[in-house]
């Protein structure tokens, strides 16, 4: 038994360390690679404060490094988010906006949009309708005076269905094809516009949520088994799960009122990452931010340097996230049957 765990263990510790390395790797690539193409030796220059070219500068200090570092906050988050939800509603096909905070996000930019407010304001109303649109989710299924699980997830649908009705209706509204054009972009997912402000909002976010998630994390696995069997393991259901709800809830609002609906990631990655090291989340939680930052800031350097226009990212993870699912669902083929 000690030596099975032992295995477990330097599996885990490899599976992290590799982690770490891929995303380092992929943050170098990120910063050089693009329609501007930048030297490995001028990025490195860069990082360490050496002085290089104006232009390479440039595109280094305002593009590349703003975007990759908000990416990492974004992918990381989405799958931390995506790990969280599955847990407590014990479904591995619930993804972060199943209670609808992307939806309602959507609707917070979709109006920004159309008045015409700058890019902070847009991305203020969409973190503000992402959260009024969870907290109206959870009104309505306390309403019904059932505490199952699956109630709350059907309000979630609902009130999703309701918002992405209004977003069709401001789509409508949109009076001239730019503004529908930046919906309809935002919609699927977009980096182009990040600045370093937006990162230094999306990191004590990120930080703060993913450590109160790490310090949960054993609490996640008994809530995972329900809820009497909670209470019998001394664990306060209720609390910990609106604790955990509202952590996923802001790691998702956040995210996506700064790079817009990504899909995919919150669902894919917790999957991939239980395919790999088991259904732990004392796990599954650390290994899920690196792989999900991983993935992200690898979908944004190929949304940017495939076309000569930018392809919009929820594109990119559909892509490479279709085949990963259909290969996550091979495996667990007889754990379904």
């Amino acid at each position: 038994m000690n030596s099975v765990y032992k295995k477990e263990k330097r599996k885990f510790i490899i599976i992290l360390c590799s982690l770490i390395l891929a995303l380092l790797i992929s943050f170098i690539l990120s910063m050089s690679i693009g329609r501007y193409s930048v030297s490995l030796g001028d990025t490195f220059r860069y990082l360490f404060g050496q002085p290089i070219e104006d232009v390479s500068f440039k595109v280094l200090n305002n593009l590349r490094l703003p975007r990759t570092l908000v990416a990492i906050c974004v992918g990381c988050a989405l799958a931390v988010s995506g790990t969280i939800y599955q847990s407590i509603f014990n479904n591995k096909l619930v993804s972060p906006d199943i209670l609808g905070v992307s939806s309602g996000a959507s609707v917070g930019a979709c109006f920004g949009i159309l008045v015409g407010f700058s890019t902070g304001l847009v991305s203020l109303f969409a973190f503000i309708c992402g959260f009024i649109t969870v907290f109206l989710t959870m009104l309505i299924s306390k309403a019904f005076k059932n505490k199952s699980n699956l109630i709350i997830i059907l309000c979630g649908l609902a009130v999703g269905g309701l918002m992405s009705s209004l977003v069709g209706l401001m789509k409508y509204l949109a009076d001239n094809e730019m503004k529908l054009a930046e919906m309809t972009f935002w919609l699927l997912g977009d980096l182009s516009k990040v600045t370093i402000n937006d990162f230094w909002v999306a990191l004590p976010t990120t930080v703060i949520c993913c450590i109160v998630a790490l310090i949960l994390s054993w609490r996640l696995n008994i809530i995972s088994l329900g809820k009497k069997e909670s209470k019998s393991l001394g664990v306060n259901y209720n609390a910990t799960t609106i604790v955990l709800i509202v952590v996923a809830t802001i790691l998702t609002a956040v995210s996506v009122s700064i790079s817009g609906t990504i899909g995919w990631i919150g669902l894919v990655i917790p999957n991939l990452v239980r395919l790999l090291i088991g259904s732990d989340n004392k796990k599954v939680l650390p290994v899920s931010m690196l792989f999900g930052a991983v993935f992200m800031v690898i979908c944004d350097m190929l949304a940017r340097s495939i076309a000569p226009n930018e392809i919009p990212l929820s594109v990119i993870t559909g892509i490479i996230g279709t085949p990963l699912f259909l290969f996550s669902i091979f495996k667990k083929r007889k754990e379904i049957q």
